[in-house]
């Protein structure tokens, strides 16, 4: 039996494959499905002001992740078991036009890459070319106005490899990918325990194995936004690094304009959409961005 995910995601908990009315086929396991419902929460950690709608976009014009399936179903099914927002899945660029963001309380960059409001094939004409790059700068400014005016925009992994010449956008996320020196099993450290944003974690951090970001030096920084998260240096080489303030953070939260900003750079690989531990801190980054989850953003002292 299929559910369907406005806009375009055809969702089948339960079957061997969840299909895009797109260009790709997002196959997801049965064995993935299972796990994701096994880890999910049974609560959210703030109750919702209101019915929440939150948009999932996923398009990419570089990299595609293979976990964008098992990511779409994770955060669907995260929204919905604790009742804390309802997702729509989109790979359609047009959903950033001002009438259709509208409708939403926040937007999830899953995984984007990339130009991402440019068409995938750039026109030769030049008439073409224009309406192609009017129509980008108005996306642009339309999810800017949507942030700053007071809704949500949350990240994961490489939705800051995503525009990273577009200043707006690497300030509004917090940060822009340079390399993935660290591809294994790492520490975390947990930078601000009291925060209910971090209340998966313990006070002295955790393990976690997938990709880990290094951020371009001129963002990310520690003075900028609310670190939560970041590689413990007392647990780990970090010579791999070039930072030259030797910081790599994983995760943080922030405010833009009236709107709130929460990233996380986990997520390549699929089993991040099924720790328990994260899911419950990806659902309070996330109530955050909507204004259900008080959290102290002010960033800490480097």
């Amino acid at each position: 039996m299929k559910r369907s995910l406005a806009l375009v995601l055809p969702l089948a908990i339960g079957a061997a494959a969840i299909g895009l009315t797109i260009s790709q086929t997002i196959a997801v396991k049965e064995e993935a499905i299972a796990k994701i419902a096994a880890a999910l929460p049974a609560n959210a950690p703030a109750k919702p002001a209101k019915a929440r709608k939150v948009l999932v976009f996923s398009t990419t014009a570089g990299f595609r992740h293979g976990s964008i399936g098992v990511g779409a179903v994770s955060l669907t099914e995260l929204g919905k078991k604790t009742g804390a927002f309802e997702v729509t899945h989109s790979e359609d660029e047009s959903v950033f036009e001002k009438d259709s963001l509208s409708e939403f309380d926040a937007v999830i960059m899953l995984n984007t890459t990339g130009e991402i409001f440019r068409p995938k094939d750039w026109p030769g004409d030049k008439t073409k070319q224009k309406k192609a790059q009017d129509r980008e700068a108005r996306l642009k400014a339309n999810l800017l106005a949507f942030v700053r005016e007071g809704k949500g925009l949350a990240g994961m992994h490489s939705a800051t490899d995503t525009y990273k010449k577009w200043k707006e956008y690497n300030d509004m996320m917090g940060g822009a990918f340079v390399s993935h020196p660290w591809h294994k099993k790492v520490p975390l450290k947990n930078l601000d325990p009291t925060s209910p944003v971090n209340a998966a974690f313990s006070t002295e951090g955790f393990e976690v194995t997938d990709e880990i970001y290094q951020f371009r030096d001129d963002t990310a920084l520690r003075g900028d936004r609310r670190m939560l998260l970041e590689l413990d240096a007392d647990k780990m080489d970090l010579s791999k690094g070039s930072r030259g303030d030797r910081g790599y953070p994983v995760s943080w939260i922030d405010t833009y304009g009236r709107g709130r900003v929460f990233y996380c750079s986990l997520g390549h690989r699929d089993e991040i959409f099924w720790n328990p531990a994260v899911l419950k801190h990806y659902l309070a980054g996330i109530q955050y961005t909507l204004g259900d989850l008080e959290a102290d953003a002010t960033p800490l002292t480097p």
